[in-house]
């Protein structure tokens, strides 16, 4: 082969390459743009985020709905008709984020006491006129979820 065919090659062989790198350059500026695009349309769209509460935020929501509806209840003598209905609809209302959530409570208070009961027993007093054991106080009620127990109570026993 002469020089003449052999610069041919490479004039070719270097005219391949250099195509080669033009199309890779535009395949690369085409991604470049469809990846801008993209963070620029995610950027502006409005985006809604899905949050949802631990359970341990749920158990001490129920907690202080309970704790709140009991401090109701003793104080709503000195309150307007229009108050207590307002303080009903208020705790209405986060009972029902409650059930929407599947955790109920258990209040104990005046209930017949077992020594199987699975509860945290704070202290217990003893009255030898009663004809059985009670839970004389409840401190914080049992939560559940969906029928299960994920915190118990604490109460007081009060025993004959």
């Amino acid at each position: 082969m002469n020089t003449t065919a052999w610069l041919c090659l490479i004039i070719i062989l270097l005219l391949l390459i250099l195509i080669v790198a033009v199309v890779l350059s535009v395949k690369q500026s085409q991604l470049f743009f469809k990846i801008t695009n993209k963070n620029i349309r995610d950027s502006v769209q409005i985006k809604s985020l899905e949050l949802t509460p631990s359970t341990q935020s749920l158990v001490e929501l129920a907690v202080e709905v309970w704790r709140l509806e009991k401090r109701l209840q003793k104080s709503s003598e000195s309150h307007s008709d229009d108050q207590n209905k307002a303080f009903d609809n208020s705790l209405a209302k986060l009972q029902r984020y409650l059930e929407k959530n599947d955790i109920s409570l258990t209040d104990y208070t005046d209930k017949k006491y077992n020594e199987g009961m699975n509860l945290d027993i704070l202290s217990i007093e003893k009255d030898p006129d009663i004809p059985h054991s009670i839970i004389k106080e409840t401190h914080e009620p049992a939560v559940l979820h969906k029928g299960q127990l994920i915190k118990k109570a604490k109460v007081v026993v009060l025993e004959k």
